[in-house]
């Protein structure tokens, strides 16, 4: 007899209430983000109502608080703001459930009457409530107006409002209902044994989950605009660099017709033996400052990705002006690399300076390029020759180190901090072969 009025009780008190406050909560979050959801979900979030309705019909404050904190905190391991918002719908749901309860118990006869049929009441106004709710901030969620992202600020702004709202709420409702003439003692008892002890813990996770969810907006907030800034400085660095480009190939093409706009004359008048005079002692002679001969710089055209060519382009022909001897090595395509293209630029236009100032200072400058698809990764590797006391490899990335004074030093430093922030996929590896610098930069395939 026993067994089954404990059976009886749980099922009354517990069991069925849960039961139906998690039917709720799903349709709640059915109608709140139905556009984010599987049925899977659908099936996860009941579970995860059931469990924290179970807790709450305990009415014990020791065990509703600590339980609630731990399902929490198992939810929000991963970061991610729909789960946090379905969440704070879970227990918001509950918490007007507990404040419909509150106010009942206020009714004539209300804590007599709180049976089964009770429930079936309580469950259809509250459903009926609730789903009107739900539509009407789903059509404010939906207004244009709230979809702009937010700034720092208003997430603050929002974030203390939510805040004292609440606990005002909750604290002039308390002070109004509190006191002797208005609540006689079995109501207070009914108060202060069942609801406040499933209030106060809701309240207390409503708000802590809210404070995440503001917080991780506002990071997110940050982290984009950050990266907004950094794309346009990399897209201005990349202008900076077609611009060079295009003004090199400028002088090149103004050098030219001023070179050989005189050999009209010569064809016009046929003196062949002045116009081959003016061509091996002009035309020829004028690219003798920059050797070409075993350069291979036109085996960039193995490059397809326009950005890298052009950056190679322009630092090959910055190093052979300045008598440098170049060496290319790429024999296949190079279709797809995959990183962004404005810090591979980046790191390449650092890499590729440092290897020109470093190879000039020798009597024979040389710098060697190879490229090439290896296994899953290209691997890009620049060779220089130097002159001087061979550096030591793990102070050269650190911030300010440099070899030609002050001011300088920042080149490796940055091309860490670009590959350690932002990539998984990359790495760097640097060596010293007798007087030679070697820079190997590898960039494994992603397929997305």
């Amino acid at each position: 007899m026993m067994f089954q009025n404990l059976t009886f009780k749980l099922l009354e008190f517990m069991i069925v209430p849960s039961i139906l406050m998690s039917i709720l909560c799903c349709i709640s979050i059915f109608i709140l983000y139905n556009e984010q959801l599987k049925s899977r979900d659908i099936r996860r979030y009941f579970l995860i109502s059931l469990a924290v309705g179970m807790v709450l019909y305990t009415g014990s404050y020791m065990i509703i608080l600590p339980i609630l904190t731990i399902i929490t905190v198992i939810q929000l391991k991963e970061i991610n703001k729909d789960r946090i918002k379905i969440l704070i719908t879970i227990y918001g749901v509950y918490f007007l459930n507990q404040i419909y309860t509150f106010t009942y118990v206020f009714l004539e006869d209300g804590l007599k009457s709180m049976n089964y049929k009770y429930t079936i009441v309580q469950f259809v106004l509250m459903g009926s409530i609730l789903i009107i709710l739900c539509f009407i901030m789903k059509k404010i969620l939906n207004n244009k107006k709230y979809n702009k992202e937010s700034s720092p600020s208003k997430v603050r702004y929002r974030l203390i409002l939510l805040i004292n709202i609440v606990l005002t709420l909750f604290i002039v409702f308390i002070y109004e209902f509190t006191v002797e003439f208005i609540i006689n003692k079995q109501k207070m008892d009914f108060i202060m044994g069942n609801v406040t002890p499933s209030i106060l813990p809701l309240i207390s996770i409503i708000l802590s989950s809210s404070i995440v969810y503001y917080y991780d907006k506002s990071v997110e907030y940050r982290v984009k605009l950050k990266r907004e800034t950094e794309e346009k400085n990399e897209i201005e660095e990349y202008a900076h660099i077609i611009e060079n480009m295009y003004s090199q190939t400028k002088r090149f093409k103004h050098d030219y017709i001023n070179m050989l706009s005189p050999l009209k004359e010569y064809i016009d008048n046929a003196d062949v033996k002045g116009l081959s005079k003016f061509f091996y002692e002009n035309v020829i002679d004028m690219d003798k400052n920059i050797n070409w001969s075993s350069s291979n710089i036109d085996k960039l055209k193995y490059i397809k990705v326009s950005g890298v060519k052009a950056i190679f382009s322009t630092k090959l022909i910055k190093a052979a002006s300045m008598n440098i001897d170049i060496s290319v090595e790429i024999v296949e395509d190079i279709e797809c690399i995959s990183m962004n293209i404005m810090d591979l630029c980046r790191i390449i236009g650092i890499l590729m300076d440092n290897a020109i100032e470093g190879a000039q200072e020798c009597e024979y400058p040389k710098l060697c390029l190879v490229v090439v698809n290896k296994n899953d990764y290209v691997r890009i590797v620049i060779r220089n020759n130097f002159f001087g006391d061979k550096p030591l490899i793990h102070k050269i990335f650190k911030e300010g180190f440099s070899t030609k004074g002050t001011e300088r030093g920042l080149g490796l430093y940055t091309v860490k901090n670009i590959i350690d922030n932002n990539y998984n996929n990359v790495f760097l590896d640097t060596s010293i072969e007798d007087n030679v610098f070697v820079q190997e930069l590898w960039i494994k395939h992603i397929n997305k």
